[in-house]
């Protein structure tokens, strides 16, 4: 039985650095009783973890901590920065659809391009991908990769997992991922539950729809919290370790598809669905990519995009400032892997799939990516860490951006319109469909 994520002592050793993150101070002795439980028998060890994982969590933020991280909305929208919130959008229905659908074509094309790479980028980060890539002469990135011609050998050489030898993009229909799993529990839960839907009722939607290991790190913790009756937001604060990481950030999409131009009321919907398995700059992220795709609809300069998602978050949260430390290193670095180095010397002290290190490739590749679709989404998987994440969300907001028909056919005849997802009662279905059945709630 997989108990990933699920053991006190895994997550304890996570906790230990997400309360530094988070400025708490960690007291030496703690240190030293956690050191004291490590040769424990396992059950023995549980027990001890789950009181020491109780006390760091509660322990108080530093009163020198420069940041302000609330996390009600009421509490981030006085923490906010002044400007434009909402947009009329004055586009026909056709054309509204055409971008619905390429966001959910866009999205599917960005996690399938990146979905090889994530493992690889996650344990060899930039560097090792641009090896990997170089050596089967595939850099830069802008296809998809036949990995059945790629000779085993170089798989070997650079550690790169061989499940993916015979990894094909002749399959029918675009692969299974978290990445597109939430988007449709999303659609789900909204078709469901209305506009008015709460924390409770996307907490009551995961249980009926998602299975429990379709779920990672924070997602995981939060539904067991939830099958204990431990509801949001306390789902997302209970031994739950990876709070921030980029979980919450990779379901925002659909928020931004319903509400085109209106950057506000897509962030309100993250932050709602958010607050069941994250806390602080975890739900400034989904909060931050919802506006971002919302204002895809009716902008297309990255920039302008970038700082109608920052608009929506605290200015003075640890997102926020990472953000405009890559809109500066942007304007001052000429080539992407320049200002790409630059986050890793600043932000790589991150966990591979935290929420703020994550945002920044998305950044970049919407700023370096030039309108292109397919060189946007290529610098967000040669950035590594969390690829296929990074990646998805780029392509969505590229294919809001252009719409389907603007996007080349390259990008999405190996989907063939079609999406295989873990979500129940969905299994298999037409992309077209998905976009057809947003269309829908978005007018409404």
């Amino acid at each position: 039985m997989q108990k990933n994520y699920l053991t006190n002592w895994e997550r304890l050793q996570v906790e230990i650095r997400q309360a530094q993150e988070e400025g708490k101070e960690i007291k030496n002795y703690f240190l030293d009783k956690i050191k004291a439980i490590e040769d424990e028998e396992d059950s023995v060890r549980e027990r001890y973890a789950g009181v020491l994982l109780d006390e760091l969590i509660s322990l108080p933020i530093k009163k020198d901590y420069p940041y302000v991280e609330p996390n009600s909305l009421e509490e981030i929208k006085r923490n906010r920065t002044e400007g434009l919130r909402r947009v009329d959008v004055n586009i026909n229905e056709e054309e509204l659809y055409n971008k619905i659908y390429g966001a959910w074509l866009g999205r599917i094309a960005g996690m399938w391009l990146g979905q090889p790479f994530e493992g690889f980028g996650m344990s060899k980060g930039k560097d090792g991908i641009k090896d990997f890539l170089k050596h089967i002469e595939k850099w830069p990135l802008e296809e998809y990769i036949d990995f059945t011609v790629v000779d085993e050998e170089i798989f070997e050489k650079y550690g790169f997992d061989k499940r993916f030898k015979n990894y094909s993009y002749d399959t029918g229909h675009a692969l299974e991922d978290d990445d597109i799993n939430y988007t449709v529990l999303n659609l789900e839960i909204l078709k469901t539950y209305g506009p008015n839907f709460t924390s409770e009722d996307v907490a009551e939607g995961w249980l009926k729809n998602l299975p429990i290991f379709r779920t990672y790190t924070a997602e995981r913790v939060a539904y067991s919290n939830l099958c204990q009756l431990i509801m949001p937001p306390q789902s997302a604060i209970y031994r739950n370790p990876y709070r921030e990481w980029i979980g919450a950030q990779i379901r925002a999409d659909l928020w931004g598809y319903v509400n085109p131009g209106n950057m506000e009321k897509a962030a309100e919907y993250a932050l709602r669905d958010a607050s069941i398995s994250h806390t602080k700059n975890g739900i400034y992220g989904e909060m931050f990519v919802a506006a971002m795709v919302a204002a895809s609809f009716i902008m297309e300069d990255p920039v302008k995009i970038i700082e109608a998602g920052l608009r929506e978050i605290p200015d003075n949260c640890r997102l926020y400032h990472a953000i405009q430390d890559v809109l500066k290193w942007s304007r001052e670095e000429k080539d992407w892997e320049s200002c790409l180095n630059l986050i890793y010397k600043n932000y790589g002290h991150y966990n591979a799939v935290h929420t703020i290190n994550n945002a920044c490739i998305v950044a970049l590749a919407l700023l370096y990516g030039e309108g292109d679709f397919g060189k946007s989404i290529g610098i967000a998987v040669m950035g590594g860490w969390d690829t296929d994440c990074n990646a998805a969300t780029v392509g969505s907001i590229m294919g809001a951006m252009l719409g389907e028909k603007r996007i080349p056919e390259k990008w999405k005849k190996p989907v063939r319109d079609t999406v295989e997802t873990g979500i129940i009662g969905y299994g298999k279905v037409k992309v077209s469909d998905l976009a057809k059945l947003t269309l829908g709630l978005s007018k409404n």
